[in-house]
């Protein structure tokens, strides 16, 4: 007799929990996401497979679990995202009247304070350079004012037609510069142009003369490393690393008096040497 199998026969089982009996089924799989390994240590967990090289920060562990999928406390994690903006880099609504209350062109780029004695980057720039070779570190602050080739041309002008050429001179004369400008090139560079200016140029020369002085202070033989803990080391050391003539043997077989027992040889009658754990317990 032809029979039909009733449909809710397969789809739930007597077993345990009543589950579904289909075996080869990935509804639930997710494959657009990172591996939740919660407590696995595995470089590959809450990973997308394009940072699966990056075996040097693994986001093993339940904190990451929790922090990836924001989850109790991290419930609002990263605290400090991209588009939040505490300094007010990306846009200005409030009009700094620093310079001019005309016009609201000459307020663009006046530093609102020391970018670069506060971020301490590495200059790598002698302070006998041109003022133009400041360009790069004034502009990662000032791309939303001028142009790179804009900034360029400011600076070439300044060291061109002001008497200060280098960026020591910047440093060190900064009434003369300011002066220049009042008279000769007030309506050609902006006065932010001159903050910056003075502000790197004075940290360049301020970081030079760290160096110096740390170099100075190495060749003397206080060591410290990059991170500035101090070391210690032997100074450069004279002579041979080894004795030129070393002590000869005596000559005699070395036969210890106590290894062959060929002579007399008197052992208290206490700590008899071959009673091991029996009668040799007394104190030495």
């Amino acid at each position: 007799m032809l029979r039909t199998t009733h449909v809710s026969w397969a789809s739930t089982a007597k077993g345990y929990m009543n589950r579904v009996m289909v075996y080869a089924h990935r509804r639930r799989k997710a494959r657009y996401l990172a591996p939740k390994n919660a407590h696995v240590r595995s470089p590959l967990a809450h990973k997308m497979p394009e940072e699966y090289g990056n075996t040097w920060d693994p986001r093993s562990g339940v904190e990451w679990h929790n922090r990836m999928r924001n989850r109790n406390h991290y419930r609002h994690w990263p605290w400090a995202r991209w588009t939040d903006d505490p300094v007010r880099f990306h846009q200005d609504s409030v009009c700094h009247r620093t310079v001019s209350a005309l016009s609201t062109v000459a307020n663009n780029g006046a530093p609102e304070w020391d970018y670069y004695a506060e971020v301490g980057q590495a200059y790598e720039t002698p302070s006998h350079f041109p003022l133009s070779y400041t360009a790069p570190f004034i502009y990662q602050y000032t791309a939303q004012c001028w142009s790179r080739e804009d900034l360029q041309s400011y600076l070439e002008r300044i060291e061109q037609s002001s008497g200060l050429r280098t960026i020591a001179d910047a440093a060190s004369r900064r009434e003369a510069l300011y002066t220049w400008w009042h008279n000769a090139g007030m309506n050609v560079i902006p006065l932010g142009v001159l903050q910056h200016l003075e502000l790197v140029s004075r940290d360049i020369v301020a970081q030079n003369a760290r160096k110096s002085y740390r170099i100075e202070q190495h060749e003397r033989g206080i060591l410290r490393t990059p991170e500035m803990e101090r070391y210690y080391a032997l100074p450069h050391l004279r002579g041979p690393s080894m004795p030129v003539q070393l002590a000869q043997p005596s000559g005699k077989y070395p036969s210890g008096k106590f290894t062959q027992m060929m002579e007399d040889v008197a052992i208290h009658p206490l700590q008899k040497p071959d009673a091991r754990y029996k009668h040799n317990m007394y104190p030495a």
